[in-house]
């Protein structure tokens, strides 16, 4: 490299570069803003002028915001670089610049520019404008998690402004913070001081995903009728009313708006799942159309028809050729090394030895709840598809129970932690804290903080002596679990690991990893689930019980009772008890909007598809072999069902 040039560090397209300084300053900037690299990403905040002076801008500037608005995009792209290149904090031009870049879906250049407009000082109104911009512009992007300190950024700065309200609310909700958003939609309401179309189906929306379903589908009438024109609203009510039962009406709904908007991909695959829902295989496959035509999710709709038909090979190409597409197209990979990482730190700190010095919550809990009656929590594990989502439906049916689900999970707490306790460690370190003043009663406040939840949910009521928590993390989370409620029941559903890979090869569920991406992915993330409760029923006394999917299915009364048993209930068990009879609880759980008369349809299902594609599970048979021996199911390759 010449002499006096300096290496510099510049980032674009997602990559970093080493780059020289004369380069910088010549060369446009690898984002594809259309600016200089020194006046974009490798830009130099101390040598911006000060924000005042790009105030003699601003008449150069309005004309660039004016041609925009004409629709001159090359005029206003050509003046706003002019004016950047003088001064690349010049507000309005900026704003001008990234209009036309997000227009022109140059992400990246998009990215850069409405991060430096919202950093921009000046203003709280147009600080928090910029913000909101920006915040809206990620939300399009799916990209919530990027959004969410953006729209706090926009709250603090205009609390009064019910739009930074509504972005709030739509960012908080899409990062599973539901409870928390609908405080913002209410707020954004409240400011309106009116109903609001499309307030009011995000609203709906969030009460949804909270189990409300009654309320959501009473907003969502008021909000349709305001504005019948919101497809996504009418695509929002279809489930809602599916998933209360009411499936002539979500049909209906579903038709009319595919009558309405017959080109809406969203509708027409929301209606296709309904037909999938109701065991309608050949109409799905109509209704979706030519195979090249369609994108992953419906293709893998498509599988599940084939399933459904017996159409095994078509099946498994319909889901290796959505996967596929979701890799080469979308950049789906599977990234284990968080996994992975976070495995072996829980498996490192979680020993008998450090857990065992731990405090215990105690015998009552500092909520209303545990003053009142206090309920005994039953954590169900299971493989995603392993059958826990038909356990809780069938104990749905029995007096003395609540339905928890996912609703308020452990793993929520574990992420609080180490603000609860003022540590500067991460979870599960932060756990220490406990053991230093104060903080020996921390676990009873945790138990507070997850009763209170589920009081708040409606769940703890006259005569409920068992909530149900189903949360998918729970593995993580055995740990925590242990020091909260040491004595809780734990019923993990088991069922054969290649009939697991199957049922979620199918199906559009995103997994930690992008385990979803693959067989060989979605095995080794299986076999990170299972090791994990491996290592936890090594370290720990779990009053822990085992249940095969297989035998569920196959006697659902006696084993229900096995489980009653074992968690001290006493309860009568009708013979004919069948998931499909479960009076629908509230909150209900998205799961009970499928739910289906207890069969065998799916025990031991990949015999069929290894008849008809004898090398289907080859690339994963090192993975599989020694989880499938350990369960106690004849060994990988020999079809009979589960050893004795």
């Amino acid at each position: 490299m010449p002499e006096g040039i300096k290496p510099v560090l510049c980032s674009g397209n997602g990559r970093a570069r080493i780059v020289t300084e004369q380069t910088l300053k010549t060369n446009p900037c690898p984002c594809g803003s259309g600016l200089r690299a020194v006046r974009c990403c490798a830009l130099d905040a101390a040598a911006l002028p000060a924000q005042d002076n790009t105030s003699l801008l601003e008449t150069q500037a309005t004309e660039a915001t004016k041609f925009f608005n004409e629709k001159k995009y090359t005029e206003a792209e050509a003046l706003a670089l002019k004016i950047l290149d003088l001064a690349p904090n010049q507000r309005t031009a900026l704003r001008v610049l990234f209009e036309i870049r997000k227009a022109q879906n140059k992400h990246d250049a998009a990215t850069a520019l409405g991060k430096r407009l919202a950093g921009l000082p000046g203003l709280a109104a147009a600080r928090a404008q910029a913000n909101t911009q920006f915040a809206q512009y990620l939300v399009a992007q799916g990209r919530h998690a990027e959004a969410l300190p953006i729209a706090a950024a926009a709250v603090k700065a205009t609390p009064k402004d019910a739009t930074v309200q509504h972005v709030m609310g739509v960012v908080l909700t899409e990062t599973g913070a539901v409870a928390e958003g609908e405080a913002h939609y209410r707020k954004a309401l409240k400011l309106l001081g009116r109903d609001d179309g499309l307030v009011l189906a995000n609203l709906a929306w969030n009460l949804k995903l909270q189990g409300r379903l009654d309320e959501a589908a009473a907003v969502y009438e008021t909000a349709l009728a305001l504005r019948a024109d919101n497809k996504r609203g009418a695509g929002g009510q279809a489930q809602v009313e599916f998933g209360r039962g009411n499936r002539e009406k979500s049909v209906a709904v579903l038709d009319a708006a595919l009558a309405q908007w017959s080109g809406d991909r969203t509708l027409r695959l929301l209606r296709t799942m309904a037909d999938l829902s109701m065991r309608q295989p050949q109409a799905a496959i109509d209704r979706l159309g030519p195979a090249d035509a369609l994108m992953a999710p419906e293709v893998l709709a498509r599988a599940q028809a084939f399933d459904q038909l017996g159409q095994l090979p078509d099946a498994v190409n319909a889901w290796v050729t959505a996967r596929r597409m979701q890799r080469e197209r979308g950049g789906l990979a599977y990234r284990p090394e968080a996994i992975q990482a976070q495995a072996a730190a829980y498996k490192a700190y979680f020993t008998a030895d450090r857990v065992q010095v731990l405090p215990r919550a105690g015998a009552g809990a500092l909520t209303s709840a545990a003053r009142t009656g206090a309920f005994t929590p039953v954590f169900l594990l299971g493989f995603a598809r392993a059958g826990s989502s038909l356990l809780e439906q069938l104990l749905a049916q029995l007096p003395g129970f609540a339905i928890g689900d996912e609703f308020g999970a452990i793993g929520e707490l574990a992420a609080a932690l180490p603000r609860l306790t003022s540590s500067d460690a991460t979870y599960p370190e932060a756990l220490d804290e406990l053991l230093v003043g104060d903080n020996l009663q921390a676990p009873d406040r945790l138990r507070g903080i997850y009763e209170g939840k589920r009081e708040r949910l409606g769940l703890v009521r006259p005569g409920v002596r068992f909530i149900t928590d189903r949360a998918f993390s729970n593995f993580w989370h055995l740990g925590l679990i242990k020091l909260l409620y040491p004595e809780a029941p734990i019923i993990h559903v088991l069922r054969h690991p290649q009939d697991l890979l199957l049922a979620n090869m199918a199906h559009d569920r995103k997994f930690e990893g992008n385990a979803q991406a693959g067989l060989p992915a979605l095995a080794h993330y299986y076999g990170v689930h299972a090791d994990m409760i491996r290592h936890f029923r090594g370290q720990l006394t779990l009053r822990y019980m085992p249940v095969r999917y297989e035998d569920l299915v196959a006697n659902p009364a006696g084993v229900l009772r096995e489980v009653l048993s074992f968690i001290g209930a006493e309860t009568n068990v009708p013979d004919n008890i069948g998931a499909n009879n479960a009076a629908v609880p509230d909150p209900l759980p998205a799961h009970f909007a499928g739910r289906e008369p207890v069969h065998q349809h799916g025990a031991y299902k990949h015999r069929a598809y290894v008849a008809a594609m004898p090398h289907l599970f080859d690339e994963v048979r090192d993975t599989l072999a020694p989880l499938i021996e350990e369960l106690g199911y004849k060994p990988l390759g020999v079809t009979e069902g589960a050893a004795s």
